[in-house]
């Protein structure tokens, strides 16, 4: 766990676009949300004074406001990543633990990186706009040299690269926490795992990385106007886009659950799933596969399990590992969470087969490796069978997979519940 001087130095570190933000009037006094409206409707207007005061092209008052656009728009995702960074907690795995402390260190304690990234590009920036008077000329307009325009030009230049300096600092690190974390995790022992609410908010960090990019589209027909810009700006999108990618597939790497969850999930072949409908429970043995993030098990449309989980989705599925010899030795793992059904012939059911198709026949795929002789006998053996038992995906049969909100793992009748 962080020390005390830790946590605090999370709750109060603010990037340094923060930090000006909250000390400026007004916005200092406006919840976050309104800053960004205010910042808008702010620099916009001081925009739109300069363009009519010193006479500037229509082009200049378009590229001006798509500049200003780009830094709302991005601050607007940046509402998000220091409240997710904050949240983090902690992995039971001692090595896994480092390398989130490392990414959060980097990201909340250490400024020399945003600052280096935004100087670099800030500079070479400048030095574009310093080689290039004429260009400066053709937009500025009678403004040209005018000390006071060129002071709110080099504020906005700033604004723009501190933001895109930022924007691949932290995707450039988030690759690096998630490679390093994919690579920690597959060295896991017994009980030491990362929340896989954790995992899911790494992710959600990754998305704004790509909604920063995103954002930079903005800039496009403003680095049209020369080559060199246009080159930057495709280079800039191009690592954004490379690391992003690179962290979202290290991610889907990393295990939602300790070695000894999974042992049992990926290895035992029958669970036990529990329901409930109007007080009434109802228990029944399933056969089923764990893809490493969820598990599966199919049920028929004339089936009570159908009509209960879509009456009420709650679950609660037991998977357990028997020692004849033992009875201490027993272990078990229970998943409670919500259920989804897959392969309904029905307008939520469509939808659902277009997000999870692909995925249903890899699950498919790993029924046929973990029950072949199950399988093939279903498949074949139609006509000896009555239909609610005939393996015909959405004519008969339908798929249902399980989100765990809680776990508990078992073991020497000693139950511990898993932090999800």
């Amino acid at each position: 766990m962080p020390t005390k001087a830790e946590t605090v130095l999370y709750q109060d570190r603010k990037w340094i676009y923060e930090e000006i933000v909250d000390r400026v009037p007004p916005f200092r006094w406006l919840p976050p949300v309104y800053d960004v409206l205010a910042q808008l409707l702010l620099v916009e207007a001081i925009g739109i004074i300069g363009f009519l005061y010193f006479e500037m092209p229509l082009t200049s008052a378009i590229y001006g406001t798509l500049v200003i656009l780009y830094t709302v728009v991005w601050s607007a995702g940046c509402l998000y990543v220091i409240p997710w960074l904050r949240r983090l907690r902690d992995p039971t795995n001692e090595e896994e633990k480092r390398v989130l402390r490392d990414y959060k260190d980097r990201l909340l304690l250490d400024r020399k990186y945003e600052l280096a990234a935004g100087i670099a590009l800030f500079g070479g920036i400048w030095i574009f706009i310093f080689y290039n008077p004429i260009l400066l000329e053709e937009y500025l307009g009678t403004g040209f040299g005018n000390p006071i325009l060129m002071a709110l030009l080099a504020v906005l230049v700033w604004d723009v690269s501190y933001r895109l300096g930022l924007s691949l600092v932290t995707t450039l690190f988030a690759a690096r926490r998630s490679i390093s974390l994919s690579r920690a995790a597959r060295r896991r022992r017994g009980l030491e795992y990362t929340a896989y609410s954790e995992v899911r908010t790494l992710k959600y960090l990754d998305s704004v990385n790509l909604y920063w990019a995103a954002s930079a589209v903005l800039l496009l027909p403003l680095a049209s106007i020369t080559p060199l810009l246009l080159y930057g700006m495709g280079a800039f999108l191009t690592a954004v886009l490379f690391l992003s990618g690179s962290s979202l597939l290290a991610m889907e790497r990393v295990p939602w659950f300790p070695p000894d969850v999974e042992s049992i999930l990926y290895n035992e072949r029958f669970a036990y799933v529990a329901l409930c409908e109007k007080d009434q429970p109802h228990v029944t043995p399933v056969i089923f596969v764990y893809d490493g993030k969820y598990l599966y098990f199919g049920i028929s449309l004339a089936s009570a399990k159908y009509r209960k989980i879509k009456k009420n989705p709650n679950i609660a599925v037991l998977v357990d590992l028997r020692d004849s010899k033992n009875v201490m030795n027993n272990r078990a793992v229970m998943l409670r969470g919500k259920a989804m059904i897959l392969g309904e012939i029905t307008p939520l059911g469509l939808f659902r087969l277009y997000l999870y198709g692909l995925w249903m026949l890899r699950v498919r795929s790993l029924f046929s490796k973990k029950y072949p002789r199950y399988m093939k006998y279903y498949d074949t053996q139609v006509s000896d069978l009555p239909l609610a038992w005939q393996n015909k995906p959405f004519v008969s049969r339908v798929m249902v997979r399980v989100e765990p909100e809680k776990i508990t793992y078992w073991r020497e009748a000693k139950p511990q519940i898993l932090r999800v």
